[in-house]
Order: C-alpha cells, then sequence, then structure tokens
C-alpha cells in the first residue's frame, strides 16, 4: 500500500537545542499519542466527549548532518520531519466544541505524563477535513486540531 502525506520540516539555529530534544519527546511519546480512532473520549475535567484523534502530527525522523558536510563556518541544521496539520488556530474563530477538542489535546498529553512547557495558540495546529484525503477534498467544517513545539516538553513524575 502507497499514500501521499504532507510533511513539515523543522530547522534549528545554531546552538539551540530545543529541536534535539523536539525530537526526543516524539521518540519517547506513547504510541496512542499518534493514533486516530473513530469515536469519543471523555477526558476529565471535561463532560462532554470529544473526538479521539491524534494528539501529535505524525513524526518521520530527525535527521542530523554528517561531520564533514559542512563548509568552512557554515551551518546546517539538522531537520526534524513531521505530518503538515494546518495552521496555528484562531481562538477566537473557534467555536466551543473546537475549543473543547482543542484543551483535550492538553488533558490527554497530562494524562500520559507530559507537560507540554509552551502551551499558545500558536501551538495549536488545525487543518480542515480527514488528513487522510487530499485538500481540495476535505470539508471546512470537518476540522482537525493537532499540539505541536515540544522542544520545552518533559515527562513529570505526579
Amino acid at each position: 500500500m502507497t499514500f501521499k502525506v504532507s510533511v513539515g520540516a523543522k530547522l534549528s539555529i545554531k546552538n539551540d537545542g530545543h529541536l534535539e530534544r523536539e525530537a526526543k519527546n516524539y521518540q519517547q511519546f506513547p504510541e496512542h499519542f499518534f493514533q486516530h480512532w473513530s469515536g469519543y473520549n471523555f477526558i476529565p475535567p471535561l463532560h462532554d466527549p470529544t473526538p479521539a484523534l491524534a494528539v501529535v502530527p505524525q513524526f518521520y525522523g530527525y535527521y542530523v548532518p554528517e561531520e564533514g558536510e559542512a563548509k568552512d563556518g557554515e551551518y546546517l541544521s539538522p531537520i526534524l520531519l513531521l505530518e503538515d496539520c494546518g495552521v496555528p488556530v484562531n481562538v477566537g474563530e473557534l467555536d466551543m466544541d473546537d475549543r473543547h477538542e482543542c484543551v483535550s489535546l492538553l488533558f490527554r498529553l497530562h494524562c500520559a505524563g507530559w507537560l507540554h512547557n509552551s502551551f499558545f495558540p500558536r501551538n495549536i495546529l488545525m487543518q480542515h477535513g480527514d488528513m487522510r484525503h487530499w485538500p481540495a477534498c476535505r470539508k471546512l467544517e470537518n476540522r482537525r486540531f493537532r499540539l505541536v513545539d515540544f522542544g520545552r516538553s518533559h515527562i513529570f513524575l505526579p
């Protein structure tokens, strides 16, 4: 079976360790963070069910340039490849169901023992429709959300 996906590439600036930490976090996340389920979850403290979709983008790898690839003084950034999950949310445009779905992602992260440490609207991505379909075939009313930017995140022990 073959399929096409849209991929986003993240780069770093020199001497910034966030990208490497983010890649390590993606490798440590539990498998269910990446899985798409049909149905709904009840995530405390919310009282209404929310869709049981993936919490984070699919992780396609972290690539580091080999020694000697860079020319004198040139910086070659490592590359983090992730599923392209759309654009940052505009909170003012979200209805209450969408807001509950967004915050449920954070609650699911916490239930699994993770702290995000950079929870801002810019770190919640939204894409219209089912991400398995071509962009032109997606329905505008079916929004999907993902948490991103885990360079400051870590596991916590309650």
